[in-house]
């Protein structure tokens, strides 16, 4: 791979773990302002929710480091 293909490989990268985060950060939003409001069911979708956006964010994170480790750019 040339390195201007690693650097866009890099730059896709740190935009997938960028949308992660925010609906990462949404989850939680939305959890917050439904504690206490909303039904149990719906809570535990909630939660479940950001549950979900957590590890597509963690994996997100992991695909980034290993892609710089590996090509140092």
């Amino acid at each position: 791979m040339a390195a201007n293909d690693q650097c866009a490989e890099k730059l896709r990268l740190v935009l997938e773990y960028t949308k992660a985060s925010t609906d990462f950060t949404d989850a939680i939003t939305t959890l917050s302002s439904k504690m206490g409001t909303s039904s149990r069911e719906q809570f535990e979708a909630l939660r479940r929710a950001v549950d979900d956006r957590r590890l597509v964010m963690e994996q997100a994170r992991l695909n980034l480091d290993r892609h710089v480790a590996d090509h140092a750019c």
